[in-house]
């Protein structure tokens, strides 16, 4: 029944227990800072609580300014705070919480000099906030795609502009490096991920043979950083092209990689990819067990047999339009959309995978400039606007990578300037609910396979004060905490017309979450 499977919110006052639900008697589980700017950042900590950061304009020396963090519990209580020099001119790029401590990473936003460090690696216990920092050298406007730290190792794979790459494992105590570097080819890491039964490193990277062709390793490294093993991708089809890799590890030698896939390998050139992005056809799922790969199955999303009621009315115009030249022409069609990859989940004995579809938005600018005769001369450039999120889907997978159901949920006129996972889904191993923070309310819907359990249900989240009402909301963002808990963040303009004489204010809040 619905009743036995929905999201109920901590902001809620239950009476069967008002101490379980809410701080207090008359408070949500909540917390409010005034925010005149999107400054906040917030990264689950598991059972150990939630760790809330920002930049100050605190200038500490010269070349540092302070940051401010603090830590709350699962009461969202705060338990310490701390100030931590950040070098300036440094963007706060990737978290990782690993053995009660917490690594946080800053990379440079301009160019450095020589003798110059470009990414700073922070240190936090989580139980008294005590701290270390380590500079470390990258090569220059490198982007950090992932990286774990074990046993006081920091493993870290880069991507730069010269379509090159790095894995660098650092000994943060002896605070020694190991690089591997991908400079012959062009080459793109697309995942690491820490082998805890081998105490190795696995790495994701599409090698480039040619100008249009790529093709996708799993190599694994021990913490020397030399390469022990190297397994290669293989579609049935050489015009494959996988990407966006999760890996799953399942055993010491057997390894799970989800990713999305096109046909297009060959055939779209590198400044292609660089103005539209990757467009996708569906998903792919491998295993490869041992070094040999086992299976790896394509599915178009087109092919999906719920897809018209998956999509929002504008994108289900474009696959009525698709099925339609299919049957006139007899020729397979495909929809070509862009995918944030979640990880791959394990419910029972089977998968459940979980992908956001986006696509970046821009728009154009006309300028007049005029010649030495003082003739106009119009000029047009693009602005980029963001990423506009429209859907998210839910499909499951058996062991053999079989589809066995498909799903997802509408989303609406949300748009970012970062690409970051916004949508959440929690299953007990038979219904699943997929919800995600929509300007202030839980969009939540619940499905059981390819059914949908009555209808997409729409929670304001609750505020401290009674008679609050939102104005404005933005960047929303929910993520899972710990057990069946999960926090909402984002940011409001509230009036209340009982406090401070109906003024506005100018918030940023987090939310605590149960899943039921």
């Amino acid at each position: 029944m619905k009743a036995t499977r929905t999201l109920l919110y901590f902001f809620f006052l239950m009476m069967a227990a008002p101490t379980l639900w809410a701080q207090d008697d008359d408070a949500p589980v909540r917390v409010e800072f005034g925010a005149n700017a999107e400054v906040f950042q917030v990264v689950p900590c598991g059972e150990a609580g939630v760790l809330m950061f920002y930049e100050s304009v605190k200038q500490i020396e010269n070349q540092t300014k302070a940051w401010i963090f603090i830590f709350y519990d699962t009461y969202l209580n705060p338990v310490w705070s701390k100030e931590i020099p950040v070098y300036n001119d440094f963007g706060y790029a990737k978290s990782y919480v690993s053995d009660g401590r917490i690594y946080l990473t800053w990379l440079k936003n301009t160019k450095p000099r020589r003798d110059e460090y470009n990414l700073q690696l922070v240190s936090i216990h989580l139980a008294g906030g005590t701290y270390n920092s380590q500079s470390i050298f990258v090569p220059e406007k490198a982007e950090l795609i992932n990286f774990e730290v074990h046993e006081n190792t920091f493993m870290a794979g880069f991507n730069y502009p010269k379509e090159e790459a790095l894995l660098l494992i650092r000994d943060l105590t002896a605070g020694t490096d190991n690089a591997v570097l991908f400079t012959e080819n062009p080459s793109f890491i697309e995942n690491l991920i820490y082998n805890p039964f081998s105490n190795q490193v696995l790495l994701a990277i599409n090698i480039y043979s040619s100008r249009k062709t790529s093709t996708l390793y799993l190599n694994s490294y021990n913490l020397s950083g030399e390469r022990l093993e190297s397994a290669q991708l293989t579609p049935a089809q050489s015009s494959v092209k996988l990407m966006n890799a999760q890996i799953h590890i399942a055993a010491a030698r057997e390894w799970y990689i989800l990713g999305s896939f096109n046909h297009l390998n060959g055939s779209l050139s590198r400044s292609d990819e660089d103005k539209l992005g990757e467009p996708s056809e569906g998903f792919y799922i491998a295993e490869i067990k041992n070094q040999d790969q086992q299976f790896l199955r394509l599915h178009k999303l087109i092919d999906f047999k719920n897809i018209t009621t998956i999509l929002n009315n504008e994108e289900l115009r474009e696959v009525e339009n698709l099925v339609n030249k299919e049957k006139k022409k007899g020729r397979s069609q495909s929809l070509n959309y862009q995918f944030l990859m979640h990880d791959l989940q394990q419910h029972g004995g089977n998968f459940v995978m979980l992908a956001e579809a986006y696509y970046p938005e821009y728009h154009q600018v006309t300028t007049m400039s005029y010649d030495f005769y003082g003739r106009p001369m119009p000029y047009y450039y693009t602005v980029f606007d963001g990423y506009r999120y429209f859907n998210a889907f839910a499909a499951g997978l058996d062991m053999e990578g079989n589809l066995l159901w498909s799903n997802g949920i509408k989303i609406w006129d949300m748009r970012s300037m970062q690409l970051l996972r916004r949508v959440e889904a929690s299953s007990d191993g038979q219904q699943m609910v997929i919800f995600y923070n929509d300007n202030g309310r839980i969009v939540s819907k619940i499905i059981d396979g390819y059914q949908d359990i009555g209808e997409v249900e729409r929670t304001r989240l609750a505020t401290k004060n009674l008679g609050d009402v939102q104005l404005e909301a933005s960047n929303g963002m929910t993520a899972h905490w710990y057990d069946n808990y999960y926090l909402a963040w984002g940011y409001q303009t509230l009036r209340n017309s009982e406090v401070a004489g109906g003024s506005k204010r100018s918030i940023f809040y987090i939310n605590k979450l149960i899943f039921n």
